[in-house]
């Protein structure tokens, strides 16, 4: 269920006026963003009557997203934001924290952007997102075992130990769900997200949780979310193995391509918080979060946004200077067939090579020497150490890079092994059965990123972003044929 509570009555208002919602993340409610209320109430961005809460049981088992933004959107018609044909009868802020960030990227995704006429209608005008988990979070998983129906699940008669299951699977690290709804906004081509359009600022903590709390963080998180999936700039890649070119020497086996969204928004990562700490700061009065957030709530031009965005980017370069934090990348990978169907059992193994023994984007002579054995078990650790398989769908994996290494381990190879080096990447998938199999032959050593020339594929390392990987793998059978003569089976 999905309510709006509002703290007073409204009779009439001006057009077109701006109202406020703030959207809660998972296994909390609107109770935990009081005093951010009154805080906004209190600086003259909004006023009692403007702002409202709202509220869904996030730990209900049978609610999804698709719930959830669907009772949302009945809401605001109830509440006089929208009519029923989802024209804007109101300019909307929205203020969300840590899920709240995947739900009202769901609303305006399914309700505005069908095509740029309808993205044009979208009431929502500013976006303040506090930790969102737009591209998960390593908790999730843990949500969803005993330990987690314990802790965060709901003690209800009827409804013991819920924890909300379908949105934790949505929160899961590298789901389905985040691929989806990436290709519904973020790689959609119209550019929902802009100084023009919807202004979307995000603020994250660098810090860990402290004390108790302490043995659950994860490398690159503020505690619960990955920093580097906070971020809404998520480049795809697309390495589709089904269609060769060339003969000999010349063939090559794939072909990259890359779709990088223009979305443009402010993206902040701010010293000596952790996840729910953020909350407490942007709701107090002098604190950076504070005035992060009043400023982005009173942009009026595009001109005031892009100063924000410039100002947001200072300061998250202070951050890591003054933390000494490691800055990671984050990749969603997904494997499928030459059919689109999900390939659920696949290897990948990372290997550092001599720049000499690639050619045409492959690594011909994969005979490792000492020295490159040692740097590609390095590779590995660095690439494969924090590897996530989608517990739903074992076809989505989530890995997670320090940058910085791995940059600093192909320089080293560089200078050790007197020449550029290449990292490249072995796609492995195992035989179904005698007669269905998948062409992989071809792919032992896909070059990723070559240190000292441009290759064919598109530049592969973006610290703190998400990268969507798409390895398209062709699946073959010897179960069908044509000819003159006919056969029994």
């Amino acid at each position: 269920m999905i309510y709006l509570r509002v703290q007073t009555a409204l009779t009439s208002w001006p057009m077109p006026a701006t109202h406020t919602v703030i959207i809660h993340g998972w296994s909390d409610c609107s109770e935990s963003f009081v005093a951010l209320k009154k805080f906004m109430e209190g600086s003259g961005v909004a006023n009692v009557g403007t702002i409202f809460y709202a509220d869904y049981e996030s730990r209900e088992d049978n609610l999804t997203f698709d719930d959830v933004v669907d009772g949302l959107n009945d809401e605001f018609i109830k509440q006089g934001f929208i009519d029923k044909g989802g024209q804007p009868l109101v300019n909307l802020n929205v203020v969300v924290h840590s899920t709240g960030g995947l739900v009202i990227r769901h609303w305006i995704s399914r309700y505005y952007l069908d095509s740029k006429a309808s993205r044009d209608l979208c009431p929502v005008k500013r976006i303040i997102m506090l930790a969102p988990a737009n591209f998960g979070s390593p908790l999730a998983h843990r949500g969803k075992s005993f330990l987690g129906s314990l802790f965060k699940g709901r003690w209800k008669i009827g409804d013991l130990l819920e924890v909300g299951r379908q949105l934790l699977d949505g929160l899961e690290l590298g789901s389905p769900y985040q691929w989806h709804l990436a290709h519904l906004d973020l790689l959609s081509g119209l550019e929902p997200y802009s100084a023009e359009r919807i202004q979307v600022t995000i603020l994250v903590g660098a810090k860990d949780y402290d004390g108790a709390r302490g043995w659950i963080n994860k490398p690159g998180t503020d505690g619960t979310v990955v920093i580097a999936g906070t971020s809404l700039n998520a480049l795809k890649l697309t390495l589709d193995c089904t269609k060769g070119k060339g003969e000999g020497d010349t063939y090559t086996p794939y072909e990259w391509s890359a779709e990088d969204p223009v979305d443009e928004y402010a993206w902040a990562v701010l010293p000596g918080l952790d996840h729910g700490g953020i909350v407490d700061s942007a709701a107090t009065k002098g604190t950076l979060a504070a005035d992060m957030l009043l400023e982005a709530l009173s942009c009026k031009t595009p001109a005031a946004f892009k100063t924000l965005c410039t100002r947001a980017e200072k300061i998250t370069v202070d951050t890591y200077a003054q933390t000494q934090k490691p800055r990671f990348q984050q990749f969603a990978v997904r494997a499928v067939d030459d059919q689109g169907n999900p390939i659920l059992d696949f290897t990948l193994e990372f290997f550092i090579l001599k720049a000499s023994k690639s050619t045409n984007g492959i690594a011909r002579d994969s005979k490792l020497s000492d020295a490159e054995q040692d740097f590609s078990d390095e590779a590995q650790k660095l690439l494969l150490g924090e590897v996530h398989t989608h517990s739903q769908d074992p076809s989505h994996r989530r890995l997670l890079v320090d940058t910085g290494k791995l940059k600093s381990l192909l320089s080293n190879a560089a200078t050790l092994l007197a020449e550029p080096v290449t990292l490249s990447m072995r796609v492995y998938v195992p035989r179904i059965d005698g007669g269905i199999s998948y062409a992989v032959d071809q792919l032992q050593n896909v070059v990723l990123h070559h240190t000292g020339a441009k290759t064919n594929a598109p530049a592969f390392l973006f610290e703190n972003t998400t990268t969507l990987l798409e390895i398209q793998v062709n699946r073959v059978n010897t179960f069908v044929t044509v000819g003159k003569t006919p056969r029994k089976h």
